[in-house]
Order: C-alpha cells, then structure tokens, then sequence
C-alpha cells in the first residue's frame, strides 16, 4: 500500500530522477516558465501576449541549440543564443521591469533547485552532509523539491482568474506534458546543457580576444 501510494505520488509532483532517469532539469525549467506565464496573466493581462512569446521564444532556442549540438557547430550559434536571449530580456524590462525581475528569479531559483540525473543540485549540496549516503534520504529530499515546485505551480494556477475547470485543465495538462519533457532532456535537450555549453564558448571567445590584443 506504501509503494502504491508513494508511486501515485510520483505520477503528481514527478519521480525522482526523472521518468527516463536523466533529471528534473528541463521540467522544472518548463514548470518556471509556465508559472512566469500565469504570474503575468494574473497580475499584468495587458502584458500577457509579450511575456507568451518570450517565454516561447525561450523553450524554443534552448531545445534548438540542445538538440542540434549547435555549440558543437559553430561558435556563432552560441552567440546568437546569447543575443537572442538578452533581446527577449530588455523587451520585457522595457515594459515591467520588475515583472522582468521576479520572473527571471523564479526560473533561476528553479534552474538550481533542479535535481540532475543523479540528484544532485546547487540546493543539495548543503544538505548533502546530513544526509550522508543514504539514497532513501536523498530520495525524499528530491521529492520534497519536486513538492515544491508542484505546490508553487498549482497554487497560483488555481488562483486564476477564470473558471475552475479551466484551472484544473492546465494542472492536468502540465502533469500530462512531465513525462514528455523529461523524455525530451533524455534526448539532451536540457537547459543546463545549453547554459554550460554555451557559456564555456562565450568565456572562450572572450580569452581568445584577450590574447589577440597582447
């Protein structure tokens, strides 16, 4: 009965590792994503249309530049990430700064809380020395990440402002959606990736720069 409850828990807030054990990353990015949404529908309607196609625009380069390697291509691509992403951001800034602020937070705070693929975070980390190598442990501090992400996500949906059935309806559809994210950051299509990747090229270019002007 404990194994049936703790698996239908599973199938709500997500498994540990992720359901092809390669992470938690890409979902609790999406998730951040997908509350940044929300938080703007509620609070700045007038500005929703904007922060949609940012938010899309966003997914959209990160599963690019992941799934096609493009850092391995050119080191142009790793550029233009970059450009395209700082754009998105000084449109939104224009518009609601500290709109801009709060959802950037939220999506770093959860590009942190993240467990990898073999559960690690930069939150784990301190709590790494009280729970010592007990996997159970380990478990059930990623769970509680993932309770909290959910938490977060579910609450402000339900606090929209439309009908029930509508909030439900996004609740379930994002449940719906986990697994295929996760199966996504299976195929290395994953946000931390992409940031590592693509950072090492900027710090690169920047050095080969620095040592062509001594």
């Amino acid at each position: 009965m404990k194994d049936l409850l703790l698996n239908f828990y599973r199938c709500v807030v997500g498994s540990e590792y992720g359901w092809f054990s390669e992470g938690n990353e890409q979902w609790y990015y999406f998730i951040a994503l997908v509350i940044n949404i929300m938080l703007t529908w509620q609070f700045r309607p007038d500005l929703i249309a904007i922060f949609v196609v940012a938010a899309g625009i966003h997914f959209i380069t990160v599963c690019v530049y992941s799934y096609g390697s493009l850092y391995d291509s050119s080191r142009f691509y790793s550029v233009l990430y970059y450009v395209i992403h700082m754009i998105l951001y000084v449109i939104c800034f224009v518009f609601d700064w500290e709109l801009t602020l709060l959802t950037s937070s939220i999506v770093i705070i959860a590009y942190f809380l993240a467990p990898d693929c073999i559960g690690d975070s930069f939150f784990m980390m301190p709590i790494r020395k009280y729970i010592g190598k007990s996997e159970s442990k380990k478990a059930a501090v990623i769970l509680a990440f993932h309770t909290i992400m959910f938490l977060t996500f579910a609450v402000i949906a339900l606090n929209l402002p439309i009908s029930l059935w509508t909030r439900i309806t996004i609740i379930v559809t994002c449940m719906i959606l986990h697994p295929i994210i996760d199966y996504l950051e299976s195929e290395c299509i994953i946000i931390s990736d992409a940031t590592n990747e693509s950072i090492d090229i900027i710090v690169q270019i920047i050095k080969d720069f620095i040592n062509k002007k001594k």
